[in-house]
């Protein structure tokens, strides 16, 4: 089996390509608000995570429940991100840069829940094969 087949899902690519916008926005926010910079951290490594974990599940079910928690954690990374643009630590260019990326991955997070939720109506029981064959998410 190969074991990084979730690299291949558009989804994937764009919570990678967020986590460097997300740690060069991070540089940005004052050291003296390290809790928030510890959370906003956070979150984004919760992302990335927990789609891997749901993505190597051994069911649609668990892989349905991981990619719900990274898509609330994708919501609270967007919010964070969004008080620290009213604060002025980024550039407007900087911020939307991020915030579009973030949008349109949130999108492809909903796909991927319904598609999921599809198969497992129909009774799908491996994840990871469906998974590889869906260019589109």
């Amino acid at each position: 089996m190969n074991n990084y087949g979730h690299r291949k899902m558009r989804v994937w690519q764009n919570i990678d390509r967020l986590s460097l916008l997300v740690y060069g926005l991070v540089r940005k926010i004052p050291r003296s608000n390290y809790k928030l910079i510890r959370q906003i951290e956070s979150a984004m490594d919760s992302v990335g995570a927990n789609f891997v974990e749901g993505y190597y599940a051994g069911s649609i079910l668990e892989y349905l429940r991981f990619c719900r928690y990274g898509k609330r954690s994708l919501g609270e990374l967007q919010e964070r991100l969004r008080r620290c643009y009213f604060r002025q630590y980024f550039r407007n260019q900087e911020y939307h840069e991020f915030d579009d990326l973030a949008i349109k991955t949130m999108y492809l997070f909903d796909r991927l829940i319904y598609a999921l939720e599809k198969k497992a109506e129909e009774g799908v029981r491996r994840p990871q094969k469906w998974a590889e064959g869906k260019k589109g998410l």
